[in-house]
């Protein structure tokens, strides 16, 4: 980072601590600012002057023609980030296991809404069946496995955005991986049967809420066990006089459908960044690889396109704060964490401050996918004109993306976030100059930053994958090019965590690896053998933390790895909950996806 870089973080730095402390992240335990937080920034105007002459947005280039192979013609040889099945390279092992993770996904987790949920798994001669159907069957359905429905072996929890977003791209990845592949074609159609599970699924989180523009946190089936107990708690967007509901808005309340057409879900309000991100990042690689793809019904692409327009449209609103980049809910209000802006820190504007960087990537990648999927003339100018010519977000990025270490009290839900609109901009942004800056400040500002945990230390294969992807210059469209050699180290690095998930079925068993005399004595043997200096119980939340990342095969279970605490060591859990492994999923396609020249 520059001098002019380093000073600007330093703004930042201080006003995060200031601010984040006080009012907490995205995560459902933040506290509530209040409304009389939020300040009218005194800065420029978020909106071109008269005297500010807008340009013609650059041309977007489309998607790769779809050419496959016939099916079952494969393995065609076809140069990917991650070697694929007809390289000296590929990996079968890995591969072998992406397919127990794909096979789990969809016959339980996906199973009822086409995108990722968490499982609970009671009865542990019911979690035997699951771990025999998983690791000693080849099939897709539980149900003619065990002889016994699903519904009496398992309970779902809600579907939640910034999960079911990545699984559904996960799918896309697969799917246009074994289409484009030459895999069998009973692969192909199963695999193109969950792309559609997952647009329809994708589709619902907007439907459901009656809005224009306004998606879901989450959903669940009501009619599924657990399903009840979330449907039980459900809210009027509205009392008889018209006020919202509940009156002091909360970081997610339980709605009816509003659309009629789904009576059988009950959804949460209050989108937040991290889910809009994750949403955002399924809708645009489903857009990606469907785009010239004649098998996919013309009407689903249609109904992805003007979902993706009336988005981005509620979010170029200006509202009462004066700004734009905010989070719309069904009820009339802002979401809890509605706040994308790049002068808001949390859920508070600063005035005279416009240089919040992990918003400006978050924001420009949103933007710049949802114009990209929509195809809409207006978002495209909005992104080119507005967020690229006058406010200058990818500069923004470059220089101020990585402002999220907070050394141990650092949120890792952040880092997350940042890579999701890293991943997203780089990818989807039409204008070359602000993308080459946006892969700048991913290499400088988040990856190779003078952070003490920066993207690289972390040992997290999407940073590591999002990383060599910009320095090998991908885009929609365009290949993969061999850049100076960093990419392939981490494109190692993410290949070697991923090496270190367990094998399916993958519990929330929780893990002690430190005991209280290793604690006392700050140095502790892991379940590896290897052993590890421990800082103390000083992580975000009071997590025991050690001062080294901890290898993958030994970190305690989690619902989604990119988001946690690499450094944790210890982890309560139970012996029930069933993990889609949708962050490995997410991943491992996402790198047999991306095609190399």
């Amino acid at each position: 980072m520059g001098q002019t870089g380093g000073m600007r973080g330093l703004a930042i730095v201080a006003w995060m601590q200031i601010v984040v402390f006080a009012c907490g992240g995205d995560d459902d335990s933040a506290g509530d600012a209040g409304a009389d937080a939020i300040e009218a920034v005194d800065a420029p105007a978020d909106v071109g002057t008269d005297a500010f002459v807008r340009l013609p947005a650059p041309t977007c280039r489309p998607p790769a023609p779809v050419e496959p192979p016939t099916c079952g013609r494969g393995p065609v040889v076809r140069g990917a980030l991650v070697p694929g099945s007809a390289s000296a390279a590929h990996d079968a092992a890995m591969a072998a296991q992406a397919r127990r993770y794909d096979r789990g996904f969809h016959a339980i987790a996906a199973l009822h809404t086409g995108v990722n949920t968490e499982v609970t798994i009671a009865s542990e001669l019911d979690r035997e069946t699951v771990r025999a159907f998983l690791q000693d069957s080849d099939g897709w359905d539980l149900e003619v496995f065990a002889g016994t429905p699903v519904e009496e072996m398992a309970a779902w929890s809600k579907v939640a955005g910034a999960y079911a977003g990545v699984g559904a791209a996960a799918d896309a990845f697969r799917y246009a991986v074994l289409r484009d592949e030459g895999a069998a074609c009973d692969e192909v159609e199963r695999a193109r049967a969950h792309v559609v599970g997952a647009l329809d699924g994708m589709h619902r989180a907007v439907e459901i809420t009656g809005a224009p523009g306004v998606i879901a946190r989450g959903y669940i089936r009501r009619d599924l066990r657990f399903g009840d107990v979330f449907a039980a708690e459900v809210v009027p967007l509205f009392d008889a006089e018209g006020n919202p509901l509940p009156e002091e808005k909360t970081n997610g309340t339980w709605r009816d459908d509003q659309s009629g057409a789904y009576p059988d879900y009950v959804w949460e309000d209050s989108c937040s960044r991290d889910m809009l991100v994750g949403w955002v990042v399924g809708m645009a690689a489903l857009w990606e690889v469907i785009a010239n793809d004649a098998t996919i019904d013309a009407e689903l692409k249609s109904r992805l396109r003007e979902d993706a327009t009336a988005i981005a449209r509620t979010l170029m609103e200006v509202g009462d704060s004066g700004h734009d980049l905010e989070i719309h809910d069904a009820d009339g209000r802002l979401t809890f964490h509605a706040y994308l802006h790049e002068s808001a820190i949390d859920r508070v504007y600063i005035p005279r401050f416009r240089d919040n960087g992990m918003h400006a990537i978050m924001a420009l990648g949103i933007m710049a996918a949802l114009g990209r999927i929509g195809g809409d003339e207006v978002v495209q100018d909005y992104v080119f004109n507005d967020l690229i010519r006058a406010r200058r977000l990818h500069e923004i990025a470059r220089d101020s993306a990585g402002v999220i270490d907070f050394g141990t009290m650092t949120n890792y839900s952040n880092y997350n976030m940042a890579f999701d609109g890293a991943w997203l901009a780089s990818r989807y942004l039409c204008d070359d100059e602000a993308a080459t800056e946006v892969r700048a400040g991913i290499d400088r500002s988040l990856y190779h930053s003078d952070a003490e945990r920066n993207g690289a230390s972390l040992e997290q294969s999407f940073f590591d994958f999002v990383f060599a992807s910009a320095v090998m210059g991908g885009s929609v469209g365009v290949p993969l090019r061999a850049s100076d050699g960093r990419e392939t180290v981490a494109r190692d690095q993410g290949l070697e965590t991923l090496r270190g998930f367990g094998a399916a079925p993958i519990w929330a068993t929780g893990r002690v690896q430190c005991d209280e005399a290793e604690i006392a004595a700050l140095l502790c043997e892991l379940d590896d053998g290897s052993e590890v200096e421990l800082l103390g119980a000083i992580g975000r939340g009071d997590e025991l933390i050690a001062a080294t990342t901890i290898p993958m095969a030994v970190r305690p279970p989690s619902n989604f790895h990119w988001r946690s605490n690499p450094f944790r060591v210890n982890a309560t859990g139970n012996d029930a909950t069933l993990y889609p492994a949708v962050d490995f999923r997410f991943v491992y396609w996402m790198g047999r996806y991306l095609t190399v020249e």
